[in-house]
């Protein structure tokens, strides 16, 4: 698929082995063209919007005329100023992903869509995506961006969402909704060198090579830049015009690359939603749609009172700076000079005694055109933001006031806003269909959100027993800990341990997930948490005391939660402290009496050992000197290396370890013990045979 890039469009994919299907090419550019020319009045309109709010606001006619008057082409431009603004609160307003189960089965998957909607958004770059989407729609009226996928191996896909330049985008001039939902067909244009072409598509040579012949032309916002032609344009560099549509018919999307000649590439579009509905892989949102279905966006009616601001102030000026005389002929002998000199600060002007000459005051025509422009300054003014929205009202209000002023400014702006939503809104819903489709295989992905650390959420994750058991333990309350005690005794069996290990299900598969996905608001608190903080002070002050994380918690402190947890451990309470000691103490002693009876039993069977090996020698069968000393009576410390009682020899080091084993603990451990004491202690033991087995589980 064409893979635009940045913030205009770019590369496209490989050709495809065989011709295109779908709607012949004759149908696909007479609908291109009949989308071009039916636009061509606002795709107009919309350039002037974009000029205007880059300063480009006087004809060359009139710039040409202030400079014979010798007047400054000043302008002040109002249009920047509000646009800017509301480019601002949509970088402050920005909202995050979020999926919500639709089944009790999905509650728990919900977390990992919003996982991966977020990681999405965090490698496209959506952000600054939606906020050039959202510029287009302020000025020039609608936008439009691509959900580009490209398979890999092993049931994985990069997925990105890609903006497209307003001036680049085309559609179905039938189509009336804001959303585009109507519409049969949009798409996007591209330039690319004759060479890149060929490269690209080495099978469309023919195609190619007819469009460079055929270069009429027709408008110029599609045009290359710069250039002067519809499809091609000649010289030493030529350049062919790409385009790229998607379509429907019937009830399914299809996608084409065409260019006059031919076709390129294209065919069935391949994303579903969840019922398996056909998806266009393009998002259109615009601003204002009006009775003859064109585009426009939030500047269009700010141009009147900007020509008003600009003219009113001009012309002022040059009332200002202009006089007008009335006299007698014969009153002034030269008019040039008495117009220089009338110019000058210090000129002096002669005339003849007798004679008429007066200068008339443009007094109220100066004040009559300084009024005006203060009109339509403040008719500008209470368009869009006002000065209640951007927080620039009475001073000494507090912030809830201030808060509450640019609430009621936004009430304005609210379907611009809602548009917006609803757009971004659509684009993640996209990204989920494709998740669900396309991410098939195992998938970690990395979650940055957290300040305390980096997690990783695996999609198509499969599930040990051991895993599940430990869950199900957890949602029957149970401690982890004791769950994974439980799960370290069990795993000392071989074939039980090879069982906890075994895969039972797959968790977090998107093709199984049924969610609704929303934006998660994320309203500007600055100001509520400010001020909610300086009320606490001003209560303290008064002697009404709260505790300490409290104030912590309004605060603007970062980490507040690690202060919190560090608050809770200084101050734990003296009876909590004492019993935690206690139950340290206890826990000791019970190790210490497990390891006393160790030891004990340990002891009584070297003694048994000895004493047997000092009535075999009564009888010449083993004679050893560190069991037995020169009596034959047995040594009750004897050494801990055993002797080879066959032979009488001392055994190397790998047959003792081959043949002496430490006594397994449910043998050894009188009956009786503390149980929890006795399985802390075993925890601090090396399992045996665990070599063979691999890791256990939760160790």
């Amino acid at each position: 698929m064409m893979t635009p890039g940045g913030y205009g469009a770019a590369p496209m994919t490989s050709p495809a082995p065989q011709e295109p299907e779908g709607a012949p090419l004759e149908t696909l550019v007479q609908w291109f063209e009949d989308a071009e020319e039916a636009s061509t009045t606002a795709r107009a309109a919309s350039e002037r919007d974009r000029d205007y709010y880059d300063n480009k606001q006087l004809t060359a006619a009139e710039s040409a005329e202030l400079k014979k008057r010798g007047q400054p082409d000043i302008i002040i431009n109002r249009i920047q100023t509000k646009v800017n603004y509301l480019l601002g609160y949509e970088s402050m307003q920005r909202a995050d992903p979020r999926g919500f189960p639709r089944t009790p089965q999905d509650e728990d998957a919900a977390a990992a869509c919003t996982d991966a909607l977020r990681y999405i958004k965090d490698k496209s770059d959506l952000n600054h995506t939606f906020s050039w989407c959202w510029e287009n729609e302020l000025i020039e009226g609608y936008c439009g961006v691509e959900l580009v996928v490209t398979p890999t191996q092993d049931g994985d896909a990069e997925i990105e969402v890609q903006h497209w330049a307003w001036d680049r985008l085309f559609y179905d001039p039938h189509s009336r909704y804001p959303d585009f939902r109507d519409a049969r067909y949009k798409g996007g244009v591209i330039w690319l060198d004759m060479s890149e072409a060929e490269a690209r598509w080495p099978n469309a040579t023919e195609a190619l090579t007819l469009t460079v012949s055929d270069a009429d032309s027709q408008s110029s916002t599609y045009d290359d830049r710069p250039s002067w032609r519809q499809w091609a344009t000649s010289g030493r560099r030529k350049r062919i015009r790409i385009v790229q549509m998607h379509y429907r018919m019937g009830n399914t999307w299809h996608w084409c690359i065409f260019t006059k000649g031919g076709k390129l590439d294209g065919g069935v579009s391949p994303l579903r939603d969840e019922d398996g509905k056909s998806l266009c892989m393009m998002v259109f949102q615009s601003a204002f749609v009006d009775r003859d279905n064109d585009r426009y966006g939030f500047v269009r009616a700010l141009i009147g009172p900007q020509d008003e601001i600009n003219k009113r102030r001009s012309k002022a000026l040059h009332e200002s700076i202009s006089f007008q005389t009335i006299g007698e002929a014969g009153a002034i002998d030269d008019v040039s000079q008495m117009k220089a000199e009338k110019a000058k600060p210090d000129g002096h002007i002669e005339v003849t005694p007798g004679l008429k000459f007066e200068v008339l005051q443009r007094t109220p025509q100066i004040q009559a055109n300084l009024g005006l422009l203060q009109e339509a300054k403040a008719e500008i003014d209470l368009m869009g933001p006002n000065a209640a929205m951007q927080g620039k009202g009475e001073r000494a209000a507090s912030g809830r006031a201030i808060m509450a002023n640019q609430q009621g400014g936004q009430i304005e702006i609210a379907k611009l806003i809602d548009g917006h939503q609803f757009f971004k809104m659509r684009v993640y819903k996209l990204i989920w269909a494709a998740v669900r489709q396309y991410w098939t295989a195992q998938k970690w992905v990395r979650v940055t959100d957290d300040e305390k650390n980096t997690r990783f959420v695996g999609l198509n994750k499969p599930v040990t027993l051991a895993e599940e058991m430990l869950e199900r333990a957890k949602k029957e309350g149970i401690p982890e800990d004791v769950a994974k005690q439980d799960l370290r005794q069990r795993a000392q069996d071989p074939f039980i341990a090879h069982q906890l290990q075994q895969p039972v299900k797959t968790a977090n598969v998107p093709a199984q997930m049924e969610m609704d996905i929303i934006l998660e608001e994320v309203p500007d608190s600055a100001n509520i948490q400010q001020e909610q903080f300086e009320i606490l002070a001003k209560l303290a002050q008064a002697g009404i005391q709260f505790p300490p994380k409290v104030y912590i918690q309004a605060s603007a402190l970062r980490d507040k939660q690690k202060l919190i947890e560090m608050l809770d451990e200084a101050q734990q309470s003296p009876a909590q402290q004492q019993t935690n000691q206690l139950l340290g103490e206890k826990a000791t002693a019970e190790i210490e009496k497990i390891k006393a009876e160790i030891e004990k039993t340990r002891a009584m069977g070297i003694k048994a050992l000895a004493e047997a090996d000092a009535i075999d020698g009564q009888f010449g069968q083993i004679v050893n000197p560190e069991m037995v000393d020169a009596t034959g009576t047995a040594q009750p410390n004897a050494g801990d290396v055993p002797p080879d009682a066959m032979h009488g020899v001392p055994m190397d080091d790998a047959a003792q370890q081959e043949q002496f084993q430490p006594t397994p603990l449910d043998q050894v451990i009188p009956e009786g013990l503390n149980a929890e004491a006795l399985a802390e202690f075993a925890a601090l033991q090396p399992q045996a045979g665990a070599e063979q087995q691999g890791p256990m589980p939760f160790a």
